[in-house]
Parts: C-alpha cells; sequence; structure tokens
C-alpha cells in the first residue's frame, strides 16, 4: 500500500495488519510494520471501538522501532500543538 494511503486506512484493515495495539479511555492506536518501518494510526472514539471502517484522526510514522505515544499522550499533545481536538461520539 502506497504511504499516502495509509492515512484512510479503515479501522479494520488496520486492526488486521495490527502488531501492536493500544487502547485506553481517549482513542486506539494500531501499530503495524511495512518495508519503510513502523507506523501508527490514531482513531480518537473515547472509550468505544472505532466503527470497521474509520478513518484514522491523525498517523505517525514511519519510524524504526514501535514505540508510540498512547492514544491519550498524542491527543494531549497534538492539542498542546494547535491542532483541532478529536472527539467522535459513536452515541
Amino acid at each position: 500500500m502506497p504511504i499516502r494511503e495509509y492515512d484512510e486506512m479503515p479501522f479494520a484493515e488496520a486492526k488486521a495488519r495490527a502488531a501492536r495495539h493500544l487502547q485506553d479511555g481517549f482513542g486506539d492506536a494500531v501499530i503495524f510494520h511495512d518495508p519503510q518501518g513502523y507506523w501508527a494510526l490514531y482513531y480518537f472514539y473515547w472509550s468505544q471501538t472505532p466503527p470497521p471502517e474509520a478513518r484514522p484522526h491523525w498517523m505517525e510514522g514511519p519510524q524504526p522501532t514501535p514505540a508510540f505515544r498512547s492514544p491519550y499522550e498524542m491527543k494531549t499533545w497534538l492539542e498542546e500543538n494547535g491542532y483541532e481536538s478529536f472527539s467522535n461520539d459513536l452515541d
């Protein structure tokens, strides 16, 4: 898959490719590996599971190790750096 398309990867596909999946009360971070390195896709749906077709709110990578911020840490970093607050709700 071309790199530019990772930011459109649905949650179900990302989760199927996951080398690691981080969840907390702020969202999900799905981490996977390709020839360029490790990538993290962030889905901010609070404590709810993102819908299978959900697109990521934020993408990070590539990097040489699978060490990425938790969803809470990424959401905080984004807000501290002037990005919009992501808060999808399924209810």
